[in-house]
């Protein structure tokens, strides 16, 4: 098939229905994660919910309250396997992708965690991980300007 084999008939200019259409590898991949992310949208959900444990337990920190910071401790999304996952690559992780994940972080909880307080360090570290976790399926962008 040529393009003058087509001339003056109504599909000149788009794609010729002579041919097959094939998706390149890299769109394909991108609109096989989209799908996913379509159908289970409980990365943003989970990452919300483990925000407001941590505030909890941060409250319940300053008051010493150890059964409420315990109940928001054990209310953090330990099971979710995609984090579980992403834990031991963002601990390894470094350069470009970690620095994402660390602005990020640190734009949504500014305070670092209390050197004395371990659990609090493990729940920064389990939001790090959700949040390299989203970074790997669909990275962050931070400059303003791309659009």
């Amino acid at each position: 098939c040529s393009p003058w084999s087509h001339f003056g008939s109504s599909h000149l200019g788009s794609r010729c229905p002579c041919k097959p259409f094939v998706q390149p590898p890299r769109l394909e991949r991108h609109i096989k994660q989209m799908a996913q992310a379509i159908k289970d949208p409980k990365a943003v959900q989970s990452l919300i919910s483990d925000m407001k444990m941590l505030a909890a337990y941060e409250t319940a920190a300053d008051w010493r309250e150890t059964k409420a910071m315990d109940a928001a401790f054990n209310a953090i999304s330990w099971d979710d396997e995609h984090v579980k996952a992403a834990l031991p690559e963002y601990l390894s992780a470094t350069g470009a992708d970690r620095a994402k994940v660390d602005y990020a972080f640190n734009a949504m909880v500014p305070r670092p965690a209390q050197h004395i307080d371990g659990k609090q360090a493990m729940i920064h570290t389990w939001l790090k991980a959700r949040l390299f976790s989203c970074n790997k399926a669909f990275p962050f962008e931070f400059n303003p300007y791309l659009k």
